[in-house]
């Protein structure tokens, strides 16, 4: 629990950005596309009230370096056949014109937000060329317990639950769901620390951002084996302790590399030099003005909220 330190609350803007896309997709106002805008707004709203003494921090995608490289040197020989995330690249380029239309509305309100209104907000904005929001997430968490504060993690996003094991100091909650996670939740639903999280995550890879796990082991059994031996090093000394192996054990051994390289693209990195909290002085006025022009009527009553 927060001992005095600063309350963060960490937002995924990407994660939120696409959540509020699809739910007010149809949303516009004089021939605008509005949904990303709207509805991330009146996420910010929300989470102010819920979360009145937290002070808000935006991270988003910079694109993802080490992961990139790990995992084309990975390709290159042969452990897996292609590379993180690059499926969800190709379907981009393929993609019918629909979707690419709808790609672009969503790109386009992002921009919006970071460039134009977001600086309008009382908040921090944090991005990193290479570095994902995962990280700059994981990053201040870490420091929110060495600040002797706290830190609450808006996502969806499960890949989070990892930042659990941090200690009670941090806890996530997805705006979408109103479900809040703690580390005492995690402990009870899985039986095993959220630290394990990504040993878990080792086995049974992850199909939306194309980790290759191993065939055949999804997270019942991952779960199941975590929960047994802890690690994916205690797991692999507990099989080969074995006299008869089943199928699956066998094939951890036969897939260390893979398994081993699934880990390290699961795991959240500490970055250094992430943007430091501080905020100029605003005026409602302008944030006012704003919504005054995006139509955003029903939001009006609870700018300052934000400013």
């Amino acid at each position: 629990m927060s001992k005095g330190g600063p309350k963060l609350l960490l937002i995924d803007g990407n994660n939120m950005s696409h959540r509020v896309f699809w739910t007010n997709q149809e949303l516009q106002y004089k021939g605008r596309h509005t949904g990303v805008l709207f509805g991330f707004f009146r996420q910010l709203i929300f989470l102010r009230k819920k979360f009145p003494e937290h002070f808000m921090v935006v991270a988003w995608d910079g694109g993802y370096a080490r992961r990139k490289a790990e995992s084309q040197a990975a390709v290159a020989a042969g452990i897996i056949p292609s590379a993180y995330k690059q499926p969800s690249e190709d379907a981009k380029a393929e993609a019918d014109p629909k979707k690419l239309e709808e790609m672009e509305s969503l790109n386009t309100q992002m921009n919006q937000l970071r460039d134009e209104a977001l600086p309008m907000v009382r908040c921090v904005q944090a991005w990193r060329q290479g570095i994902e929001a995962d990280d700059l997430i994981h990053t201040y968490c870490l420091k929110a317990k060495k600040w002797g504060g706290e830190a609450v993690v808006v996502s969806s996003d499960r890949d989070f639950m990892q930042v659990l094991g941090i200690g009670t100091e941090v806890t996530i909650f997805d705006a979408m769901k109103g479900e809040t996670w703690t580390t005492e939740r995690f402990n009870l639903e899985f039986g095993f620390d959220p630290s394990l999280w990504v040993d878990v995550g080792a086995l049974q890879g992850d199909h939306g951002d194309n980790i290759w796990g191993l065939d055949g082991w999804g997270p019942k059994t991952s779960c199941d084996y975590v929960r047994q031996y802890g690690t994916v090093d205690n797991i692999i000394e507990a099989i080969r302790a074995k006299e008869k192996k089943s199928k699956k054990e066998q094939l951890v051994l036969d897939s260390l590399p893979r398994m081993f390289l699934a880990k390290s693209l699961k795991k959240m990195d500490e970055v250094s030099q992430v943007p430091m909290l501080v905020c100029s002085a605003k005026t409602s006025q302008a944030l006012y003005q704003n919504f005054l022009e995006l139509g955003f009527m029903s939001l009006l009553r609870d700018v300052k909220l934000l400013v």
